[in-house]
């Protein structure tokens, strides 16, 4: 009878461990995603809500009229996002919020098969570890990719009675395909997912080959109407053209960068994916935490078929986007988004075991404990909890003019110059930046400046120099200047990255002397400088 009270009484302050735990968190959560609403946007996503400006307010096209190599679904997603609620940081962040609360409930859903702990864990830490990465990460592509992916993990049934239909094969290739539109490799999983739903269909009807043709069709067309949509989308606006160009000519050439910018032998490139690879970065510890959790799920599941078929899709789904980021071979933090998003819901699958009733399945405190330990470590160094909650604390009490200015992108840079050309533009004036991500973009974005050329970003122009294409790629761009000069050129001089390596260089003597011959500086800010046409300049 005594050890049975122990027992009792051990339970009970589990139960109650997990449910504060569970409690803290979604408030940290909760509070963290309050303060988001005062963060600027930074980095990538103002480039391509650039995009989405010029398409909204001048009729602009994607590749017709913009140089870039994002896919269409992420043009399409900033062009509508953009035409629904503007461009504000304020109604960003609403809509960054709205998705990520869509990710969450979707992440519950297929996750709460494994237990309501699992589910509401594997929901708050993902949500935790993706606000955590901060203002920068603020609806990355990569990023809005993992949402259909989330949905597409909700076609594979939890109970192996049911009968699967192809309706869900047809769904499961609908949300791969609107994946695939942001970025072709997001669908890297398909196979696995899709194996996953044939492993369910096959415990209720006679396996085949024909029935796995019919399968497979079905996926197909379903992942094949969104690409169709988007092509045809392409070409409506003679746009088809110029993306072909893009994906055969300079995307290969792009990819040959690493993610210090270099541009290394390929008798270097396979070591240097496998070393980067296998580093991690700063996300070792929630892989590390993440195969923890596979283990212990694996030793303490029930004797349920239907989830030891989703725990193995999920683990290997893990290992797929570990090696998506090694397709891409860039190794910056938003690559590795998918990968911590099935890491982070991993961790969850530490509560698999705790949810029995019947105190006489007790096995040892110690063997109760320690997954609890490695889940609260994992969760306390990834975070890096006490700055998570020492910076939210100061974002919550202080004023909201000091909060501002410390998530003033650039360090301010990017406001200076949108107030520099908002009182001096005029109707008809354009301006060309010459940057990648040091805030001039996002300058022109709040002043509503139009942009001169095709050209967003400039450091196309400054690798494989020896290519004919990025040759033609030069003239182009010195074509539009000549033809229609903007009133102001903004030259980033410092925070902006350099390529280094084979065939690379930083000086580009025709835009050079296009400037110095009819530009004169005219406002040195902090690391740019903004040249002025001179009004003698000829127009064509």
């Amino acid at each position: 009878m005594y050890e049975l009270v122990k027992i009792f009484t051990f339970e009970k302050t589990l139960h109650a461990f997990k449910t504060m735990m569970l409690v803290l968190f979604a408030a940290l959560l909760l509070a963290k995603a309050y303060s988001t609403l005062h963060w600027r946007i930074e980095h990538d996503t103002p480039v391509m809500l650039y995009a989405s400006f010029l398409m909204n307010k001048y009729g602009f096209f994607p590749y017709r009229d913009i140089f870039e190599i994002s896919m269409p679904g992420a043009y399409a997603f900033y062009y509508l996002m953009g035409r629904l609620v503007g461009f504000g940081d304020f109604a960003i962040h609403c809509v960054d919020l709205f998705l990520l609360s869509i990710l969450l409930a979707g992440t519950y859903l297929f996750m709460r098969r494994f237990g309501n702990y699992v589910a509401i864990w594997s929901a708050v830490i993902f949500g935790l570890q993706y606000l955590v990465l901060s203002q920068t990460m603020t609806l990355q592509r990569d990023y809005i990719g993992v949402i259909p992916i989330a949905f597409g993990l909700l076609a594979i049934p939890d109970k192996v009675d049911i009968q699967v239909r192809l309706a869900r094969f047809a769904y499961m290739g609908l949300m791969f395909g609107l994946a695939v539109l942001i970025k072709p490799h997001l669908g890297i999983a398909l196979p696995i997912v899709f194996g996953t739903l044939l492993a369910f269909r096959w415990q209720t009807i006679n396996k085949s080959m024909y029935d796995l043709i019919l399968c497979a069709i079905a996926t197909g067309l379903s992942l094949l109407l969104p690409v169709a949509i988007a092509l045809i989308w392409l070409a409506l606006n003679a746009a088809l053209t110029p993306f072909i160009d893009m994906v055969v000519h300079y995307l290969p050439l792009y990819n040959d960068m690493t993610g210090d910018l270099e541009f290394i032998p390929q008798s270097l490139r396979i070591s240097y994916l496998i070393q980067e690879t296998l580093k991690f970065h700063y996300f070792i510890i929630i892989f590390l935490g993440a195969l923890f959790s596979y283990y212990h799920a694996l030793t303490n599941i029930d004797k349920n078929k239907a989830n030891a078929i989703s725990l193995a899709c999920l683990f290997l789904c893990t290992l797929s986007y570990l090696i998506y980021v090694s397709i891409a071979g860039k190794f910056w933090p938003y690559h590795y988004v998918p990968f911590a998003y099935f890491c982070s819901i991993a961790t969850g699958l530490c509560f698999i075991g705790y949810t029995k009733k019947d105190s006489s399945e007790y096995v040892g405190k110690a063997g109760k404990l320690f997954p609890m330990f490695i889940l609260l470590v994992v969760s306390i160094v990834q975070l890096n909890l006490y700055n998570y909650v020492s910076n939210l604390s100061d974002e919550l009490r202080a004023p909201l003019e000091l909060v501002e200015k410390k998530y003033a992108p650039k360090g301010g840079r990017v406001d200076e110059i949108a107030h520099w050309l908002k009182s001096r533009l005029q109707p008809g004036d354009t301006v060309q930046p010459l940057d990648v991500t040091g805030g001039s973009v996002q300058g022109m974005l709040i002043a509503e400046a139009k942009i001169a050329t095709k050209f967003i970003l400039d450091w196309q122009f400054y690798f494989h120099v020896s290519s004919p294409y990025i040759q033609g790629l030069r003239k182009q761009f010195i074509t539009q200047l000549n033809n229609s000069p903007p009133r102001f050129v903004i030259e980033v001089t410092t925070d902006k990255p350099w390529v280094s390596g084979i065939d690379t260089t930083n000086k580009f003597p025709e835009l050079g002397s296009f400037l110095n011959d009819h530009y004169s500086i005219v406002f040195y800010g902090k690391g740019y400088e903004i040249w002025e046409r001179h009004n003698n300049m000829e127009i064509q």
